[in-house]
């Protein structure tokens, strides 16, 4: 803009009579000035003009009329076959990723070598509050000692020097062990949980809630969240919204596996179809994945396998995005591998 500097608006010069009027001209002063740039003042018209000419072009190439701006970012996929198994050595010519229709150049793909956080939560109703809650009368492993080997299985065969961090929830989330890449210390604090006689109906929608606020605190870019439960609460069933809205913003990969029985619910608890709807809504906001432990039978190693098949082939894309909150596209990812399905989650924002 233009400031018209404090001036008379026309140059008056005293001089003694019969002296030669001065061959000075009258002289209007303006300054331009413009954000970061220094004020300049002239004294020609034409000039300024010329100055505005020159700096203001530029700043309306550079800002108004240029294209959007891009920011990194990630997503993540699983990939299945025509039989539906996941995918494992993916070639980055075989997927193609697009924003309203728009092909992005993949910058950056990883699988299990990406720096990863694991979180392994219990639903401390599960929990006996002595080992022997744990057995049924035919001496058959429960819901919780299941749960718990196949967190000692995963623990122990491929999580090896991983970050894994262990906890339980009841009305909150309470972290027994830090992320640590010892996994005794793992396997121990998962062996070592507890839980009480006579439980309230635990409160998912606040366990996950913190669990993803503390997995936020992480400085590993792949997040993987592990829940065991035995059944989705009431009150949790009434905010999926809410938590679905939680879950796609957030860079976390949800696997819950439920033990609840299928043919009734526990006081406060969602019934069986319920439980297993809702949770299967909630992983697949993620790229994870829901499991009904009851389907298979006394094979749990062959549950605990089916977990890390998925957790090891999912594949994380880094692109240059255009969508903005004020603006957001729509994300496409493709493979060109006959018969594939891809399974695909938000965009996240890159991470430091």
């Amino acid at each position: 803009m233009w400031k018209q500097v404090s001036s008379p608006p026309s140059y008056i010069e005293r001089r003694p009579l019969g002296e030669a009027r001065s061959t000075r001209q009258p002289t209007r002063l303006c300054s331009l000035l413009l954000p970061g740039t220094r004020t300049l003042t002239c004294s020609s018209r034409c000039a300024a003009a010329a100055t505005v000419i020159s700096l203001f072009i530029p700043l309306l190439l550079a800002g108004s009329l240029g294209g959007p701006q891009k920011r990194p970012v990630y997503v993540s996929a699983s990939l299945v076959d025509r039989n539906n198994l996941f995918i494992e050595n993916l070639n980055p010519d075989e997927i193609q990723i697009l924003e309203d229709g728009k092909p992005r150049e993949i910058e950056f793909m990883a699988s299990v070598e990406l720096p990863t956080v694991y979180g392994i939560v219990f639903d401390r109703t599960m929990l006996g509050a002595y080992p022997d809650d744990e057995r049924t009368g035919r001496g058959l492993a429960s819901g919780p000692l299941s749960a718990r080997n196949i967190a000692y299985q995963l623990i122990d065969k491929h999580l090896a020097r991983q970050a894994v961090w262990v906890g339980y929830y009841d009305q909150g989330l309470q972290v027994v062990l830090e992320a640590t890449s010892d996994g005794f210390q793992a396997h121990r604090a998962v062996q070592e949980m507890q839980g009480v006689r006579n439980p309230e109906p635990s409160f998912l929608y606040g366990a996950l809630l913190s669990a993803v606020q503390h997995m936020n605190q992480r400085p590993e870019k792949r997040r993987v969240l592990l829940f065991f439960l035995e059944d989705v609460d009431t009150r949790t069933l009434d905010r999926l919204k809410p938590l679905r809205n939680l879950l796609s913003a957030s860079n976390v990969e949800l696997f819950l596996v439920r033990f609840g029985s299928r043919l009734h619910a526990r006081p406060g608890a969602a019934l069986p179809q319920m439980s297993e709807a809702a949770i299967r809504e909630l992983s697949g906001t993620t790229a994870g994945d829901s499991f009904v432990a009851s389907t298979y039978g006394e094979h749990m190693e062959d549950l605990a396998r089916r977990i890390y098949n998925h957790i090891r082939t999912i594949y994380t894309f880094g692109f240059s995005s255009e969508s903005t909150p004020e603006r957001p596209l729509s994300l496409t990812i493709k493979c060109t591998l006959p018969g594939s399905r891809v399974r695909s989650r938000s965009l996240v924002p890159s991470l430091p």
